[in-house]
């Protein structure tokens, strides 16, 4: 288990409007064979488990039972995701374009999403999540 300090960008592109986050973290990053887990808490209070396999990815952001998100990556395929606010569901679909998962110049270690998020046939947005390991 290695500590690591998790640098946070998200940006969203829906219709023509875009918006960026981003967020800082300390948190664990362990790798076994080609499986990598990192965890960390957002915002120091919302717990982060983050599965990296070669071209699948699972991320599960969640308070509690109520209030949770669950996301599945895998390229170029579709797949099932949720999300969980106050206790009401909401299914929604991902279409990954791109994973990349890589090591840097300077030791750490990237790993970059681009996906469409959908609601049924509906296009919620585009995103784009990139996530540094130091």
């Amino acid at each position: 288990m290695t500590r690591v300090k998790v640098n946070f960008t998200s940006t969203i592109v829906q219709e023509k409007e875009s918006e960026t986050f981003t967020k800082t973290s300390v948190g664990e990053l362990i790798k076994i064979g080609e499986v990598t887990r990192v965890s960390y808490l957002e915002d120091g209070q919302v717990p982060v488990k983050i599965l990296i396999k070669p071209n699948n990815v699972i991320i599960k952001r969640s308070q509690d039972s109520a209030n949770y998100s669950q996301l599945h990556f895998v390229l170029n395929e579709q797949r099932n995701c949720r999300y969980v606010a106050q206790g009401y569901q909401m299914d929604l679909k991902s279409m990954t374009n791109l994973i990349k998962f890589f090591p840097k110049i300077d030791g750490s270690q990237e790993l970059r999403i681009e996906y469409n998020l959908f609601s049924g046939l509906y296009l919620i947005g585009n995103y784009t999540v990139t996530l540094i390991f130091t």
